[in-house]
């Protein structure tokens, strides 16, 4: 699978979530209720990867 076509269903994901795709430099920044990352490329994204992350003590 080509990357665009990775970009654009990883991009569609996002839409479905609810979280907002934006450019940020050289990354993307994705922006959302209970998210707010910034990730380097789209290619490859899952839903895992768009849930918010347990905090675990250190």
């Amino acid at each position: 699978m080509n990357i665009e076509l990775q970009r654009a269903r990883a991009h569609q994901l996002c839409i479905e979530a609810g979280i907002a795709v934006l450019p940020y430099g050289n990354a993307w920044w994705l922006l959302g209720q209970n998210i707010n990352r910034v990730v380097g490329e789209l290619a490859g994204l899952s839903l895992g990867d768009l849930r918010r992350y347990q905090p675990s003590p250190r």
